[in-house]
């Protein structure tokens, strides 16, 4: 879809909730979607185009209604705008062009917590008690999934051992990423397998498995005046709690300070909710499925910036935590080669 063509798809949607059609509108990024920024009167919103055959009406009006549920009890989310007429997207086509569009409000004076890139290097150093915080707001919002529930006509996906790890993974197979060396390919093949079956082995009661977030990467994570607020739902679903919680740690698992990472953001989960031992004891095999999932994603965009930069960066990160996953060694976060202590 061309840029021009989004654009035009993103103007004519705001009269469709009540906003100024002539306002100005900027580009903000593309990836699974196109997102807009325009600046209404009343103040900015996100136009957000939703790309085409990732998520059907339901799967979309399922995230929107429930972001919209988890803001009215009180976690920190972006505050979705309903049509005129009351409904949570609209459908608009230019040409031979067809979108679901859905608007939400801009979050004032937000910035990222972190990017991919610098979290991986150690250029992001953060304080533990920064992801103390994410901690706590992932701690929230798992705590109101356990009050909302899942509301009459929930669809989405299921981040299981199936999802995660098994023959047909939702973000793709990672063994099938070109870069990978045979004998890489093998590592990832084995890891995967002996993922799926640890995963499949574990328990899914309401206290480990449930409603999550399933991309709380650090972009996702907006830093603001009143605190953490979390952002882009696109892959909410079903699936294990601490898959939340690894999501947000992993890019930082090569520094010298991730063990008080992951105690920082372990304590500041259980201030809001517990986790069984079971559930807790899986967090390595966790860190794989978050690892394989990037790499299952880049082998289904060859060409793709973000995908080169997976295949150059993150795979050969992937492919150690595989290989000692699958030869039953300590993972490496917890060696004194990445951690000069181990959690």
């Amino acid at each position: 879809m061309q840029l021009d063509d989004a654009l035009r798809i993103a103007r004519a949607a705001l009269p469709h909730f009540g906003l100024d059609d002539a306002s100005p509108i900027a580009f903000v990024k593309y990836r699974e979607n196109h997102v807009f920024r325009a600046d209404d009167p009343a103040g900015p919103v996100a136009v957000r185009l939703h790309r085409p055959g990732y998520r059907d009406d339901d799967e979309v009006r399922t995230e929107l209604e429930y972001v919209r549920a988890l803001r009215a009890v009180g976690v920190p989310v972006p505050e979705i705008l309903p049509t005129v007429d009351g409904a949570p997207f609209v459908r608009l086509g230019h040409g031979e062009t067809e979108r679901l569009v859905s608007v939400q409000r801009w979050i004032p004076d937000a910035a990222p917590f972190g990017d991919i890139a610098p979290a991986l290097s150690g250029e992001h150093d953060p304080e533990p008690e920064e992801f103390a915080e994410i901690g706590r707001l992932l701690g929230r919002l798992h705590a109101a999934g356990d009050v909302i529930g899942r509301p009459a006509g929930f669809r989405r996906s299921s981040w299981d051992a199936a999802g995660l790890a098994g023959v047909e993974p939702l973000w793709g197979d990672p063994a099938a990423l070109t870069s990978l060396t045979a004998d890489e390919r093998e590592i990832i093949a084995d890891g995967a397998r002996m993922l799926f079956a640890r995963l499949q082995a574990l328990g899914t009661s309401p206290a480990d498995y449930g409603v999550v977030h399933a991309d709380a990467t650090p972009e996702n994570l907006l830093v603001t005046a009143d605190g953490l607020a979390l952002i882009d739902f696109d892959d909410f679903g079903l699936g294990w709690y601490v898959f939340d919680l690894t999501t947000a740690i992993f890019h930082h698992a090569g520094s010298p300070r991730y063990p008080a990472y992951e105690r920082a953001i372990r304590e500041g989960y259980a201030a809001e909710r517990p986790l069984s031992a079971a559930s807790l004891a899986a967090w390595d095999d966790f860190m794989l499925a978050r690892g394989l999932t990037y790499l299952g994603w880049a082998a289904e965009r060859p060409g793709d910036p973000a995908s080169d930069f997976i295949s150059a960066v993150v795979a050969p990160w992937v492919v150690e935590i595989a290989d000692a996953a699958r030869t039953d060694r300590p993972a490496p976060w917890r060696t004194p080669i990445h951690s000069g202590e181990t959690v």
